[in-house]
């Protein structure tokens, strides 16, 4: 079967100037990009007639051009490439959040997908060691949930093909990480599995906490900072998990690799920017309901495929995560 064509440059000249509003482009130069993980991404050096240059990313969101294993491991069902174009376009561009979208095609006839957005100067928040930056991005990331507590039904006008993570998603990945902990020759793999026959003991309140508009997979890799900017500047990127559900699925990626000392930090100011920005006020419950949503992502991780191994920043040991949350959350 041949692979869907990648982007030519008069392609990407044509969406400049029609969508990016950069008429004056003059010539570009592209390269491979070192840190692509599982969709193929490029850096492209745009220069403009009047020599000024700026810098972009190009990424390809066809399935069938994932790199390495990820087109057989990565769950088909999840694979919607206008789920983060809509995202860029229709609820971040429109928000000024993230990096800047300068160009899309969605062609869904020839299956050709892909993003042209600003390559932010920024680093990735795991290499910042300082917890007071990872506090300022907690902070940013309550003010961003407490931003769409009242307008889901917007975000899903804007973008029909978001996730709803309900008590159904929460049940779909319990079963899926039961399924691959069966085939475990992990000892602990079982006790993980016996404990989630009481799994809807932690649906049902999952379900229950409040939505808004959420990234899916906020984890210190997939957030870019900015600290020469000030305010620092915040932009989450790889948004294709995007969706609807409790705002602690994101705050659970964000603080899952702290002690909990530091976690309880960053967790302070995200309830404190969540609660001056007019969110939801949050119930007696927040460290359970914290503790319920970091077990949905260690159950996540373990149901993605039998045959995946994460990338070296997600490399983590999730049956141990699950089998802690389990106690923690009296499964076990």
């Amino acid at each position: 079967m041949p692979v869907t064509a990648a982007a030519s440059d008069r392609e990407l000249i044509e969406v400049l100037r029609n969508q990016g509003g950069l008429n004056d482009v003059h010539e570009l130069s592209r390269f491979p990009y070192r840190y692509a993980t599982s969709a193929p991404l490029e850096e492209i050096h745009v220069r403009r007639r009047d020599g000024t240059e700026t810098a972009l990313l190009l990424k390809d969101l066809s399935r069938d051009r994932l790199l390495g294993d990820a087109r057989t491991t990565k769950p088909a069902f999840l694979h919607q490439p206008l789920r983060e174009i809509e995202t860029y376009r229709g609820i971040l561009g429109r928000a000024a959040i993230g990096p800047r979208c300068f160009g899309v095609v969605a062609n869904s006839d020839e299956q050709r997908h892909w993003l042209l957005i600003e390559q932010v100067p920024g680093v990735e928040l795991w290499q910042v060691a300082e917890l007071s930056v990872w506090e300022l991005v907690a902070r940013w990331l309550g003010e961003f949930h407490a931003a769409f507590a009242g307008r889901v039904d917007e975000a899903r006008a804007a973008n029909p093909y978001l996730l709803e993570l309900s008590g159904d998603w929460f049940r779909l990945w319990s079963e899926r990480a039961r399924a691959a902990l069966a085939g475990s020759p992990d000892p602990r793999a079982a006790v993980v599995g016996s404990a989630l026959e009481r799994y809807d003991a932690v649906v049902a309140p999952l379900a229950a906490l409040p939505g808004t508009f959420v990234h899916g997979e906020l984890y210190p890799s997939n957030v870019l900072v900015v600290r020469e900017e000030h305010p620092l500047r915040v932009c989450p990127v790889d948004w294709e998990m995007s969706g609807i559900g409790p705002g602690l699925v994101d705050l659970a990626a964000l603080v899952g690799g702290w002690a909990p000392e530091e976690r309880s930090r960053l967790v302070t100011a995200y309830v404190e920017a969540e609660s001056s920005a007019g969110g939801v006020p949050r119930r007696g419950t927040l460290e359970t309901d914290l503790a319920r949503c970091r077990l949905h992502l260690a159950l996540q991780w373990l149901g993605w495929s039998t045959d995946w191994q994460p990338p070296r920043e997600h490399a983590h040991d999730w049956v141990g995560e699950a089998l802690e949350l389990t106690r923690e959350l009296g499964l076990v």
